[in-house]
């Protein structure tokens, strides 16, 4: 809910995102290359989303109908979770930035995530919502949060060159418009529940 920008950045690494808030929700793996950011949930369908942060665009990949669905440029707003931060030690000021009402932004101070050196945030937004957020000092980039209604962190976080190929969508794949991804889900059926039987007289 807070913290979001998007910067022209080149760290490249991989993470598993895993959420506390709300819970038995799937850990989702994460795949960062400078402005493009991959994001794939395991489940029994098999889907992933790109998002590129430059051009404010979203990608979502079917991999079980080889077909794709792409939001126009700049659809993706800044409330969106990309969790990039321009400067670490200033992430107030990208904040305020990025979005029509900020709220308020406070910057706590040095912290520590899972052994990584981070700068720690609190902020909240017009309606009284709170929350707080950890900056990577060295990838920019939001690595935990904690929220009234969710939170997360990185773990696993791997440093090094991501393969271009998690970021494009395979040649073989046939491009969908939003309203044909629509009607390519499934409708879920209403089914009657069968009348009871009265119960017998006393």
């Amino acid at each position: 809910m807070l913290l979001l920008a998007v910067p022209a950045l080149s760290q490249e690494f991989s993470a598993e995102l895993a959420r506390q808030k709300p819970q038995n929700l799937a850990t989702t793996k994460v795949f960062v290359s400078g402005d493009k950011v991959r994001f794939e949930v395991s489940g029994p369908k098999s889907a992933y989303s790109i998002i590129n942060t430059a051009q404010r665009t979203s990608t979502m990949v079917l991999t079980d109908s080889k077909s794709y669905v792409v939001s126009p440029a700049g659809h993706v707003s800044a409330s969106y979770p990309l969790f990039h931060i321009d400067d670490a030690e200033n992430a107030c000021q990208t904040w305020e930035k990025s979005v029509d009402s900020p709220g308020s932004c406070k910057k706590v101070g040095d912290d520590t995530v899972n052994g990584r050196s981070a700068v720690k945030y609190t902020g909240a937004t017009e309606n009284g919502d709170t929350g707080t957020a950890w900056v990577d000092s060295k990838l920019h980039f939001v690595i935990k949060w904690e929220g009234e209604k969710s939170a997360a962190e990185m773990k696993n976080i791997q440093e090094g060159p991501q393969d271009a190929k998690l970021f494009e969508v395979p040649s073989d794949y046939q491009k969908l418009d939003t309203a044909a991804a629509h009607k390519s889900t499934p409708k879920k059926k209403m089914v009657k529940p069968l009348p009871q039987k009265p119960a017998p007289p006393q």
